[in-house]
């Protein structure tokens, strides 16, 4: 029950993002003088410089004067500042609101306003034909600002000679990155004795990714993979341990790979509050990536610091996690071997998100930048419970490369189409391999079987005391 609970709760999550991205509070439209439309400073633009959150409360410490939060800009220049950052309009009433630029502009000119018609209706009318008053459509309150209608101009917008090289690329690269996770969990197998083909464990591992399409996080993925390996080895505690353990190491190799990038991410932790909360954590990100790798290869220096822990499902969880680190106490090669996979496979996952970018001309970005926010979206996905990570790579993405670098709604679609990637060619064709893959314990007896039972009954006659550990091949 608690389980269903778990899951229902998860998908329950994944709905509400979803619904609250496209729900905006507030907005509407606002009156605007038309000859207003020319005067210097009617127009605004955010400023890039001005920093977030943390930068903010750093300088309130320092007691140093900030950077303007905005910039003036000229009538004819704020439909192309508009493809970088959000901009602003001085309405009727002499406040300052953010519009919406593409109910506004064509191309890199503003060459549409709305009218009030009868009924209350606003119409879109060209600048030109504008009354003395007209209206502009105003941002309201929204976690991602952007519409449906946007984000399908940004779809129509797609040139297909562009667009497909870069998709078949990420498809490409994100299945070397499965490999090599598919590398990882062998290695990790045959560090507790058993060793499996890398055949049969890749087919396992994408039928596991086609469950894994309608079950949160990577719920279906790892039952799968125990089911068919604890069936096949009738060990359920060493199978048990290689999730566990791999776990472990695929987060440690996310917290380096966040680390790796963060340095060359400059534009994204300042001035972005979400980036510079990002970047603040830097140390606390190094701590656990180093305490990670310490309990893979030191278990026994944590054993004694479990009885202090509070609570006694922590205490059960932290006991679980040093005594599937200890399994592997003298076979480190293994863990070090799995820790440099686990980095190709985040390494790999980030490369997708970039050629994602590319197939949808996000030309302005910088691939630094795309790899460091999709290794962050990475990790918002173990943290934010959600179905398969749907809602918060789209959030994060949007939180760190819109509004400043892209456009909200191209931050979005980069986010987006990693899922369709993600579950569509690389977890889709699982079901297919499910469908005819031959059941590896109905196999056919060999010479190899039949010489190795003899030798387990020689032993048995002998009154061994156990049996030697068999393979499975």
């Amino acid at each position: 029950m608690k389980r269903l609970l778990n899951t229902l709760l998860k998908f329950g999550v994944t709905i509400g993002i979803f619904v609250a991205i496209f729900i905006e509070f507030g907005g509407g439209y606002e009156p605007v003088s038309r000859a207003s439309l020319r005067e210097p400073g009617i127009f605004e633009k955010s400023n890039q410089d001005y920093p977030g959150v943390v930068g903010r409360f750093r300088a309130w410490l320092a007691d140093t004067a900030l950077p303007p939060k905005r910039l003036p800009v000229s009538m004819d220049d704020v439909c192309q500042e508009a493809t970088k950052c959000a901009v602003f309009v001085h309405v009727a009433d002499g406040s300052i609101r953010r519009f919406k630029a593409l109910k506004h502009c064509a191309g890199d000119r503003l060459t549409t306003v709305f009218t009030k018609a009868a009924g209350g209706r606003f119409t879109p009318i060209p600048v030109g034909d504008a009354a003395d008053v007209s209206y502009f459509r105003i941002q309201g309150l929204q976690l991602v600002p952007v519409e449906i209608s946007e984000l399908w101009t940004e779809i129509r917008s797609v040139k297909l000679s562009v667009f497909l090289p870069w998709f078949l690329f990420a498809v490409f690269v994100k299945l070397a990155g499965i490999f090599a996770n598919v590398w990882r969990w062998q290695v990790l197998l045959r560090g507790q004795g058993i060793d499996l083909r890398f055949g049969f464990l890749s087919s396992t591992y994408f039928i596991g990714r086609y469950f894994g399409i309608v079950t949160p996080s990577t719920m279906g993925l790892d039952a799968w993979r125990l089911y068919e390996t604890i069936r096949l080895t009738r060990r359920p505690v060493e199978c048990a341990t290689v999730v566990a353990v791999e776990r472990i190491v695929g987060m440690v190799g996310l917290l380096g790979v966040i680390l790796i990038f963060m340095p060359f991410a400059g534009r994204l932790t300042e001035g972005h509050s979400f980036g510079e909360l990002v970047a603040a954590m830097r140390m606390p990100l190094a701590a656990a990536a180093v305490f990670g790798v310490l309990v893979l290869l030191k278990p026994s220096w944590f054993r004694g610091i479990i009885s202090v822990v509070p609570g006694e499902r922590v205490r059960r969880f932290a006991g679980n996690v040093v005594d599937a680190a200890t399994a592997y106490s003298s076979r480190r090669s293994y863990l070090l071997l799995a820790l440099v996979l686990a980095v190709v496979g985040q390494i790999t996952t980030t490369v997708m998100y970039f050629a994602n970018a590319m197939s949808l001309a996000a030309a302005d970005v910088r691939a630094a930048e795309v790899l460091f926010v999709s290794a962050v979206m990475t990790f918002g996905t173990f943290v934010v419970p959600s179905a398969s990570g749907e809602g918060v790579r789209e959030l994060v993405f949007v939180w760190l490369l819109g509004e400043g670098i892209i456009t909200s709604a191209k931050a979005f679609l980069i986010g987006n189409l990693g899922f369709w990637i993600e579950k569509v060619p690389l977890s889709v064709p699982g079901g297919l391999i499910l469908l005819l893959r031959r059941d590896p314990t109905l196999r056919a007896v060999t010479r190899e079987d039949l010489e190795r039972v003899r030798r387990e009954a020689q032993v048995r006659m002998a009154g061994a005391s156990s049996s030697p550990r068999s393979e499975v091949r």
